[in-house]
């Protein structure tokens, strides 16, 4: 996976001028789009291009873990169970970085809650091991644990750079 440059301020997508035939996951992709700040001009249909649909369908298969565990109850005898909606809009955020640069976001190995609260999104490939972590208080910052071997450290930064590289270093 290579980490292309972001784009200054908010991307817009551009429609191609003449009419494109729509296809089944345009709406669903203009929505995904559209709620997270990212703007698709108005047109009859939208073109989507093979890799940002590769792309929105890893992405789409993570958000339906993450939707799945909104369904369970809020809390157990051990403690919270629910991740907070702050916890499933971070993760959302970080990821779909990834996505408006058109890469792939990886099948989660784990998703769930730890004895916190805290949303735990898992990837794995072989000996290396990724983990988006995202605390159920707003004032505790998200991070990604990631190790190899006996090898591990946290990085703090989420922004699309080094979230990049650490997708990319797990694919490797």
């Amino acid at each position: 996976m290579s980490c292309p440059m972001p784009a200054s301020g908010p991307p817009v997508i551009d429609a191609p001028p003449t009419y494109v035939e729509y296809r089944k996951d345009a709406a669903l992709i203009a929505r995904l789009f559209n709620s997270y700040g990212l703007a698709i001009q108005e047109c009859p249909a939208v073109e989507i291009m093979p890799q940002t649909s590769a792309a929105l369908a890893g992405f789409s298969a993570v958000e339906q873990e993450m939707r799945l565990l909104l369904n369970l109850e809020e809390a157990d005898e051990f403690g919270p169970v629910r991740p907070a909606d702050y916890s499933i809009g971070v993760a959302r955020k970080t990821l779909f970085q990834l996505v408006r640069a058109g890469l792939k976001v990886p099948p989660v190995r784990e998703a769930g809650t730890d004895h916190d609260g805290a949303l735990r999104l898992a990837w794995e490939s072989g000996p290396r091991f990724l983990e988006l972590v995202v605390p159920r208080e707003r004032h505790v910052a998200p991070y990604l644990y990631y190790s190899q071997g006996d090898q591990y450290n946290l990085q703090r930064d989420l922004s699309f750079g080094p979230v990049c590289e650490r997708f990319s270093w797990l694919s490797a």
